[in-house]
């Protein structure tokens, strides 16, 4: 038994005829222009949450490292309030005591250039302009990275350590380099490291983020919502 083949039937030798099932052109075509409309009005919003998704990874495990290595160095050095101040030791020998050896695979930037970034402010506000926050300041803070890519910039004035605060860049070097999408702001305390608007209610929050091109309180919003990036975030991904 073998077929024999026409271009519109197919037939059975021995026996009947049936069509040949296909597609024409034109349906292919329609087919594929419906396609493609779908993907058009479902593709960003796709990208959205996936990116949305990568911030709420990156920070929650920046969140956790940092607490946890903190905890390691109160172990080996102390209660936090005990620690040395950078009036008596300066921000390289205090990050290098009292952080660096608790991070998996941590390296000092004494540079921007050495954390893979093309400037000292290489940051972005909510709404596009250039943030004041820099990665390095003599006397005052020196990044350094880890081996998962995170960036973890401390302050430490050298006269006093009044200020506490920390920046956190969940992907270091990549972009957007943008505040509240790959960069956070904390501060230490003795109770572990929080974000900044922490003690603030939801509703406070929420008026904070709303006027603060810096969003301070973005990393504290994510928390609060329950790990979630809602759609009154301030920032658009």
């Amino acid at each position: 038994m073998y077929y024999e083949f026409t271009r519109k039937t197919k037939y059975l030798r021995g026996g009947g005829a049936y069509p040949l099932v296909g597609f024409t052109l034109a349906e292919v075509l329609i087919t594929l222009g419906i396609i493609g409309v779908v993907a058009a009005l479902t593709l960003p919003s796709l990208i959205q949450n996936y990116r949305k998704q990568q911030t709420i990874t990156g920070l929650k495990k920046a969140y956790s490292v940092i607490n946890q290595a903190m905890k390691l160095s109160e172990i080996e050095n102390g209660p936090y309030e005990t620690w040395e101040s950078g009036a008596n030791i300066t921000p390289r020998a205090y990050i290098q005591k009292y952080f660096l050896p608790y991070f998996k695979g941590a390296h000092l930037c004494d540079t921007y250039q050495t954390c893979g970034f093309k400037s000292n402010a290489p940051y972005k506000t909510v709404i596009g302009t250039q943030s004041t926050a820099t990665l390095t300041y003599e006397h005052y803070r020196i990044p350094f990275i880890t081996e998962d890519g995170i960036m973890y910039s401390i302050s430490v004035k050298a006269d006093n350590r009044n200020d506490e605060g920390i920046m956190i860049d969940v992907n270091g070097s990549k972009g957007p380099n943008k505040v509240g999408v790959d960069f956070f702001n904390f501060y230490r305390t003795n109770n572990g490291i929080v974000p900044y608007g922490v003690g603030l209610s939801i509703d406070e929050i929420d008026a904070s983020v709303a006027n603060d091109i810096n969003c301070y309180a973005c990393a504290a919003k994510i928390i609060k919502d329950g790990w979630q990036i809602k759609d009154n975030y301030p920032v658009r991904f």
